[in-house]
Formats: C-alpha cells, structure tokens, sequence
C-alpha cells in the first residue's frame, strides 16, 4: 500500500476540541508528529518500521526531532485521552484513525474526482481564450 502524502487534521475540532485542552504545546507537536508518522508507515495508522515491527523510542524522538524523555512524558498522556495505544507487537496505533483519515477506495475516488474537474476547468480556460 502506497504511503500517504498528507492526513487529514480537522481544524475546528483540532483548535476548539479536546486536543487543545488536553495536550500542553509540547505534547501536541508530538501529537501532531504520530499523526504523521502513522500517515507514512506501511500500514497506516499504525507508526511501524514495517508491519508489525515498531520503532523504538528512541528511533521516534530523532525522527520527530524531540528529546526521548518529552516523547516518554507525552505516550502516557496520549494513552490516558485514548489518542493512542501499544498494539500486542509494540507498535503505537492512533485511536480512531479509520474514522478520520479516508481509505484507499476514497482516495483514489478523489483523485479521479480532481482529474476530471482539472480537466474540464482547463477545457473552459481553454473555450474562453479562444472566445
């Protein structure tokens, strides 16, 4: 399955919802970083190496830039508000992530989506020059 170039990050939710008044600024870059660690693994939503093989701690703390000590401070906290949790091989796995980032049927629908309306905007750019 091919990785993600983006997730989705629902900004009304994110800036008035639970996420602001849960995690200190700190935590949310954290937050933010599993997000998209869990968007660029190879099985998404799930932050692994490979499938079933996790990333050590530390390996995540100089991906995302952050001292190991801020990353083991923040796991807990994002446990307790059932952002995250260890899956039975050690892998963090983001809470809900199905119900918030789309699936591969919906991408693609998107990407044919888009192409057609690029096409037919250009087509109309195209009919006006002419005009």
């Amino acid at each position: 399955m091919p990785r993600r170039r983006w997730i989705k990050l629902w900004t009304q939710e994110t800036l008035y919802g639970t996420t602001f008044r849960e995690l200190e600024p700190d935590q949310r870059a954290v937050w933010y970083g599993l997000l998209c660690l869990a968007g660029d693994s190879p099985e998404p939503g799930i932050v692994c190496i490979a499938p079933n093989l996790p990333h050590t701690d530390e390996q995540i703390a100089t991906i995302l830039n952050i001292s190991t000590d801020l990353l083991l401070a923040t796991i807990p906290v994002l446990e307790e508000h059932k952002k995250i949790q260890r899956n039975g091989n050690g892998c963090i796995e983001i809470a809900n992530w199905r119900k918030y980032q789309p699936n591969e049927k919906q991408l693609e629908h998107r990407r044919e989506y888009m192409a057609d309306y690029m096409r037919e905007y250009r087509q109309r750019q195209k009919d006006k020059e002419e005009e």
